[in-house]
């Protein structure tokens, strides 16, 4: 029998790597399933350059806490790839705090039951692999489920 995967997270930091991996989660996941699209924010850090005009500080503001993470969420809204109505695929954008990514991406698919995580690696090897540590390899090592990492494409 065929596994089915009708509930796939993908994660993005927005990056070019981490973007690039959004098509292949609208792509394994089955017609009318769900695609979760997420950004975790890691504990007490603004999330990207898109969102300079926040700091650290606001992340202690209930009230600016969530006005950042609601355009973050628009924000992941504008990132679904052509193609994902036609396959008549919900998205599901989530914005999360977590300590860590990489166990925040682990702790997000289990909440969330999803049958697949979709990521973008950046390939580190060698010593940088080593000294930087790897999300991809850690929600690899953690998830207890289909993990599809999409290398970078240069």
């Amino acid at each position: 029998m065929l596994p089915s995967l009708n509930r796939v997270l993908v994660v993005t930091d927005f990056s070019e790597t981490a973007n690039a991996a959004l098509p292949f989660a609208y792509a394994v996941v089955n017609a009318g399933g769900e695609v979760h699209l997420v950004h975790v924010i890691e504990h007490e850090e603004v999330p990207s350059p898109l969102y300079s005009h926040y700091t650290p500080d606001d992340l202690a503001s209930p009230q600016k806490r969530a006005q950042m993470i609601k355009e973050v969420e628009r924000h992941l809204l504008t990132l679904v790839p052509e193609g994902a109505q036609q396959k008549s695929v919900t998205t599901v954008v989530g914005c999360v705090m977590h300590p860590e990514v990489a166990p925040g991406i682990v702790a997000e698919s289990a909440r969330r039951k999803v049958d697949a995580i979709v990521i973008g690696s950046h390939g580190r090897t060698g010593l940088k692999h080593l000294l930087l540590g790897s999300v991809a390899e850690h929600v690899l090592r953690g998830a207890g489920l289909p993990v599809l990492v999409v290398p970078r494409r240069d």
